[in-house]
């Protein structure tokens, strides 16, 4: 579903649930399989949520922007 703003509200809530249970299973897990795996959800999350806010584009912008500092 995409609103009048272009945003795509699917990509947008699947992203901040996968961001949610990164935490969730970074801190039950422990440890560092904990931060591992909890970092790895949270790009996936990261990924969906400026997919859904910006567009297809979006992440690879971010991802320029970050390389030209």
């Amino acid at each position: 579903m995409r609103s009048e703003s272009g945003r795509n509200t699917f990509h947008i809530v699947l992203g901040a649930v996968l961001i949610v249970s990164s935490i969730v299973v970074g801190l039950w897990l422990g440890g560092w399989l904990g931060l591992g795996v909890g970092a790895a959800i949270m790009l996936l999350g990261d990924y969906f949520l400026v997919l859904g806010i910006g567009g297809k584009h979006a992440w690879l912008e971010i991802f320029q922007e970050f390389f030209n500092m």
